[in-house]
């Protein structure tokens, strides 16, 4: 008898297992995950083993069905509206994340990021080419040497503009300075990491050139845990997250959250739509939030990154967000705080690295834009447009011919 109810009870967690992993591959948010597993578990002990056994094959073939419901559809490709979450990747080995290696696509964007979470009419759509290098970083071809690398989250990488107007390439058409970008979505630590497996890749014969962004850098600046538990666990996770069912079920969950957002009172939506030179433009609440922070007196672990890659680098340079940008055109917006600037370059200071604030010279372009009714920014993003782009090549070229051509400024620089 003992044995027998061993067996029942044995199917039982077995079945529980079963249903466990199939609903890691459905992307749910974590609290719906250990509702569900928790209700599961409950009714397989009132059930027994045979209904849970029944109930665990079935979870399994429904989801073997909706995934290739997804991948007969084409749903699996045209949930994604542009190629940055499609082509997300993680490197197991560097620790940090990084698109799927030799990319080479066209697309169009019905729409930037804030466009995906307003129903107000801000869309523009575009199309662009995105390119990955061996990597997984947005280069056409692979490093060959150059000296300068570019280190950065989403507007290094170029996040919804085409491959011709990202960072590297204004700066090798426009100024003749091929540099290498290693740039993607992260904060301090992340970006830490890039510059770290670089230099195990291709030693220490170069220099990054580093970009903050005001809107999320200075939030924190925690890495990834690198114990083998750790990165196990990611790994065996991926396993689940790769599959089209998570990656479209967590897309339209975040969709619907967006949606329920987006669609309610002016005051909780997390984008601000305004009108300047008769044009909608709208901004993301929570930079705005961040633009009139009063003060920043720390950031956690962020001094202690910066510290630790001070060797490898150039210069830092500041990206501010985008509602500082037009901050004297808005009503409302007043003489905005600097918070997040004066934390950076009092570090830089403490530190003697060269750090050049890009807001003036992005404000200066910003209206002589305004007059002509052009824009720097994406009106339905959160991210510069080639034009803006533009800007910062040129500051970078001017920094990089005067460090050539002049003698090293051992201060912050401010301009």
């Amino acid at each position: 008898m003992s044995s027998h109810l061993a067996v029942r009870r044995a199917i039982g967690i077995l079945a529980w297992l079963v249903s466990f992993h199939v609903l890691l591959a459905y992307g749910l948010p974590e609290w719906l995950f250990i509702v569900l597993n928790l209700a599961l578990g409950i009714a397989y002990w009132r059930v027994g083993a045979p209904g849970a056994l029944v109930v665990s094959l079935t979870l399994v073939l429904v989801t073997f069905v909706y995934g290739l419901a997804l991948k007969v559809s084409g749903l699996e490709d045209h949930i994604y509206y542009r190629p940055d979450e499609k082509y997300s990747s993680f490197d197991y080995a560097d620790n940090h994340h990084v698109y799927d290696a030799n990319v080479h696509i066209e697309m169009v964007m019905p729409h930037g990021d804030l466009g995906a979470v307003t129903e107000m009419a801000v869309a523009q759509p575009r199309r662009v080419r995105f390119d990955t290098d061996s990597e997984g970083f947005r280069n056409e071809r692979d490093y060959h040497g150059q000296h300068y690398v570019l280190v950065g989250d989403s507007f290094v990488a170029g996040t919804d503009n085409s491959q011709p107007d990202v960072l590297y390439a204004q700066l090798l058409a426009g100024y003749g300075i091929d540099t290498y970008s290693r740039g993607y979505p992260g904060n301090l630590a992340d970006y830490a990491a890039y510059i770290r497996s670089f230099q195990r890749r291709h030693g220490n014969n170069f220099k990054a050139l580093l970009f903050l962004f005001e809107g999320n850098d200075f939030d924190e600046s925690r890495g990834r845990p690198q114990s083998a538990i750790a990165r196990f666990g990611r790994r065996y996770y991926s396993l689940f997250s790769d599959f089209n069912t998570y990656r479209v079920t967590m897309s339209l969950y975040k969709r619907y959250l967006r949606g329920k957002l987006g669609g309610s009172t002016r005051k909780s939506s997390p984008v601000e739509v305004d009108e300047l030179n008769g044009k909608k433009i709208a901004f993301y609440r929570h930079y705005i939030n961040v633009a009139h922070r009063p003060k920043l007196d720390d950031v956690v672990g962020f001094e202690r990154t910066l510290a630790s890659i001070k060797p490898y680098l150039a210069r830092v340079y500041f990206i501010p967000a985008k509602y500082r940008v037009y901050a004297a055109h808005l009503p409302g917006a007043g003489a905005l705080p600097n918070a997040q600037w004066d934390y950076l370059s009092g570090l830089c200071r403490k530190y003697d690295l060269r750090c050049t604030n890009l807001t003036a010279p992005l404000v200066r372009a910003a209206d002589a834009a305004l007059k002509k009714g052009e824009f720097i920014w994406w009106r339905d993003d959160t991210h510069w447009n080639a034009a803006g782009i533009a800007v910062a090549a040129r500051v970078v070229a001017t920094d990089l011919a005067a460090s050539k051509n002049g003698p090293r400024v051992p201060r912050a620089q401010v301009k």
